[in-house]
């Protein structure tokens, strides 16, 4: 399974893990939510501010509620069985959906989502992004994303791929014969490279290019 590990420690009532989960999504420029995977029904915890201007819906309404908050009726039933396939097998996607804002407008929502798994290898959240697209552009979205990890060294490449299927530094570097701070130097690379502010936003491309 795809996904990402982070050591769980407390840290005023929330894990580490969670933490920087939160701290990455504030950070990322694309709409972006972590949902708590181990709650009924996976509800939001934290949103970011562009999904606030996306959607329309403030954190405080958001947080507590499922993401179906944003399916209408012209929303794809396959596309959204797809979406809930993968949530329900910890599966990483990228699909669009058709959605609607808090004011019933709609839009096309190329959504992308990945489990976290914790240091006991139990899922624990999920990371998802969200970006309007206009029609037909999906084709366009996956050959950049292509086109951008292609820019990567090739030993940048295999750390991004190892990174999507949640491997954490230590075990990314005895996977490729590296020392941990080897692969922190490479992580540290990439995401400058990829022109991105943050994992999830790596992770994203990642999936998108069909890592």
């Amino acid at each position: 399974m795809n996904a990402v590990m982070f050591t769980a420690t407390k840290l005023d009532g929330r894990s580490s893990d969670e933490w920087e989960l939160i701290r990455s999504i504030r950070l990322s420029p694309i709409a972006s939510i972590v949902t708590d995977a181990r709650a009924d029904d996976n509800p939001i915890i934290a949103a970011n501010r562009q999904f606030e201007q996306l959607t329309r819906y403030s954190e405080s309404e958001l947080v507590g509620r499922n993401c179906r908050i944003l399916a209408g009726p012209e929303t794809q039933r396959a596309h959204s069985a797809a979406l809930a396939h993968a949530v329900a097998t910890a599966a990483p996607v990228v699909l669009k959906l058709l959605n609607y804002r808090k004011n019933g407008s709609k839009f096309l929502n190329a959504v992308m989502i990945a489990p976290v798994f914790d240091d006991q290898a139990e899922l624990a959240y999920f990371v998802g992004s969200q970006m309007e697209v206009a029609a037909g552009q999906g084709d366009l979205l996956r050959a950049s994303a292509a086109a951008r990890v292609d820019q990567l060294t090739r030993q940048q490449q295999a750390v991004l791929r190892l990174m999507a299927k949640g491997m954490r530094n230590r075990q990314i570097g005895e996977h490729l014969g590296l020392t941990e701070k080897t692969i922190k130097m490479h992580r540290g690379g990439l995401v400058k490279r990829l022109g991105v502010s943050s994992t999830v936003e790596a992770m994203r491309l990642a999936i998108e290019a069909g890592f």
